[in-house]
């Protein structure tokens, strides 16, 4: 996980972090994630790709990709969360597919222009420049090659209260406002709508392929109790995977997922 915070922030909190990964609702999270990505950017297709993982935290979008025979290069600014990947990849036997490079998003043209795909996952909001930002991950993908953004959805947040925690005022309190507090980092996160992702990755040069909504109904279901038990989570899985690229549901997941191919 990237930011234009200090890193320690990041490294000191990762208990947190571990919190988070553990919940069902986010290893959901990156399931579906690996299933979007094979339909939309020739993952499956046999042909190993260099893979750029934006921000990639502890290899958690990187390591299914990896296990599929891509090389992939994680660049994170926190060097605890970049040593679990680095570990998670030698546990899997990916050692050789896999390697960590310690930095922020602009160091993402350091690295060259020749990736296949570059992953910018969870990392926008907390980033002071979208279009700057964007232009960063975009410029590191060759011609042709395919760029994947992925943040939280501001519409959930506004649902997310109103239905899941019957509140209508916290609803009322968010719906307009620019920035969120990170429960897991402590840290601002500004809330990025999916169009505007979309217009300044058009300026960086990209057209916008496909876009899906990751968890479009779990964040609504109140009860987390049965989201732990694994027969109810694997019907939910079923019917997120049912909805991910359906209208209207994939307009208020709880994460927006856009991927697009760098034409100039």
């Amino acid at each position: 996980m990237d930011a234009a915070h200090d890193p320690a922030a990041f490294d000191e909190r990762t208990d947190a972090w571990d919190r988070w990964r553990g919940a069902p609702w986010n290893r959901l999270r990156y399931r579906l994630v690996a299933h979007t990505l094979v339909r939309s950017a020739d993952v499956a297709t046999g042909r190993p790709l260099r893979v750029l993982d934006v921000g990639g935290a502890d290899g958690g979008d990187a390591l299914p990709l990896a296990s599929l025979g891509h090389h992939v290069t994680v660049l994170d600014r926190s060097a605890a969360l970049l040593d679990r990947a680095e570990r998670a990849a030698a546990d899997a036997g990916l050692a050789g597919q896999v390697r960590v490079v310690l930095g922020d998003l602009d160091d993402a043209a350091s690295l060259g222009t020749a990736f296949d795909l570059v992953l910018c996952h969870n990392v926008l909001h907390y980033r002071a420049d979208l279009a700057r930002s964007v232009s960063a991950v975009a410029g590191a993908a060759r011609p042709n090659g395919v760029v994947s953004l992925l943040s939280p959805n501001p519409a959930m947040d506004v649902l997310s209260r109103a239905v899941r925690l019957a509140d209508p005022d916290a609803a009322l309190e968010v719906l307009d406002a620019p920035t969120l507090r990170s429960e897991t980092f402590g840290q601002d996160m500004r809330r990025v709508e999916p169009e505007d992702a979309a217009r300044v990755l058009g300026a960086a040069g990209c057209v916008v392929t496909h876009r899906f909504g990751i968890r479009c109904v779990t964040d609504l279901v109140a009860d987390d109790g049965l989201k732990h038990e694994p027969a109810f989570a694997e019907r939910l899985e079923r019917l997120e995977l049912a909805l991910c690229d359906r209208e209207p549901y994939l307009r208020t997941a709880r994460f927006w997922h856009l991927v697009a191919r760098r034409v100039h």
